[in-house]
């Protein structure tokens, strides 16, 4: 069936929507050109990256593979993001999803990608590689936090929404560039990431009439993806305006690791907690977790030590090392610390419980310990 698989084009935009569409409308009413116009859109470069197969003359299913750059620190991860997974109704249980993220998974580690990410369910999934990882943070803000914890400072701010146009693009991007992790996005369709699900994105400026940050919200609920603002008085000021115009609560979905802007909402949030952001697969080790353990190092203080891990069945041994002022990771052929597979490993490294609730950890590897997770984890105006 490998040989009927195939990449999909501009001319078919049409009929993947309404195939997109029926097949995840079961639930509940979707449009994906609508919801994600940042990787749907009637070109050959955004549809050739759909893998599909044919069952006689209508799609049968149909798997994305989106590439992203993630800009972690000093260091670029290509990402391969998997999404749009889906199989008509009546091509159920041909083995068409199989076949095509098989080949998908292969083609990514042909295209020498660092990493894949997908939402999902996790079982489903570690089939092909893939396990839980990632975190994300949800802060929440009720009425009374405001009305108790925060004092009138006088500099309020006002919200504006981002109309069509893209004439903020530039100046948008570069408080979204500023951060010390990001997802590189063309500033020519910056906006259209910020409408991706369906959000509305909204513009934050101060007394003066001069944007100062912006956020990204759900329609349906009171939820913030994507909240960039300049400083932490912006933060507080765009929480208190937003509770005063009426409403009850808000929450706002933030990526470790923390900033300046996060402890400032953790100081009168009500909740601070972190969940799973989904699913990933690892194809060079090496570079993402010396990519991820830079990140964390130049954010917080981590405790000196070595750790050698080997990844059994992924053929490789990482040797992490960390003291005063750097940290790496680097291919190592010296005994390992600690060994175990590559599902297993990413639990180790990126699941937020941490390595306790993974393994027993011996002596000898216990800086793990200290320095997992590491930050793994995007906006959600990047997901596919």
């Amino acid at each position: 069936m490998s040989n009927n698989i195939i990449r999909l084009g501009a001319g078919d935009f049409d009929e993947a929507m309404d195939f997109l569409n029926l097949v995840f409308s079961e639930h509940s009413p979707h449009d994906f050109a609508r919801m994600l116009p940042s990787i749907y859109q009637p070109t050959d470069e955004l549809m050739r990256c759909n893998y599909a197969v044919r069952d006689g003359s209508r799609l049968g299913a149909i798997v994305g593979v989106f590439p992203i750059n993630w800009r972690v620190g000093d260091i670029t991860l290509r990402v391969a993001g998997i999404g749009g997974v889906s199989v008509h109704p009546e091509s159920r249980g041909k083995g068409f999803m199989k076949v095509l993220m098989n080949h998908a998974v292969q083609e990514m580690r042909r295209e020498g990608f660092d990493i894949s990410y997908l939402g999902g369910r996790r079982q489903r999934y570690a089939y092909f590689g893939y396990e839980v990882a990632g975190a994300a943070v949800r802060i929440n803000c009720l009425n009374d936090n405001v009305r108790h914890a925060l004092t009138d400072s006088g500099q309020r701010v006002s919200f504006e929404p981002l109309g069509d146009s893209s004439d903020c693009n530039e100046q948008l991007k570069a408080m979204h560039d500023a951060r010390s992790a990001y997802c590189v996005r063309p500033v020519a369709t910056f906006d259209h990431y910020l409408r991706s699900w369906s959000c509305v994105p909204t513009l934050i400026k101060d007394g003066a009439g001069d944007i100062v940050g912006y956020f990204c919200a759900q329609h349906t609920d009171p939820v913030i993806n994507e909240f960039i603002v300049k400083d932490t008085h912006v933060a507080t000021e765009a929480v208190r305006t937003w509770i005063e115009s009426g409403r009850d609560r808000l929450t706002i979905i933030m990526q470790k690791p923390a900033d300046a802007v996060m402890r400032q909402l953790h100081s009168f949030a009500e909740t601070v907690h972190l969940y799973h952001e989904g699913n990933y697969q690892v194809f060079d080790w090496v570079k993402v977790v010396d990519a991820l353990l830079k990140l964390k190092h130049a954010t917080e203080p981590l405790i000196v030590g070595t750790v050698v891990i080997r990844i059994e069945d992924a053929g490789v041994v990482l040797k992490l090392s960390v003291d005063g002022d750097t940290a790496v990771c680097e291919a190592s052929d010296q005994t390992p610390d600690i060994s175990f597979d590559a599902l297993t490993a990413v639990r180790v490294l990126f699941n937020l419980a941490g390595p306790t609730s993974v393994l027993d950890i011996s002596k000898k590897a216990s800086a793990l310990t200290a320095w997992c997770p590491l930050p793994m984890g995007f906006s959600l105006q990047d997901h596919v």
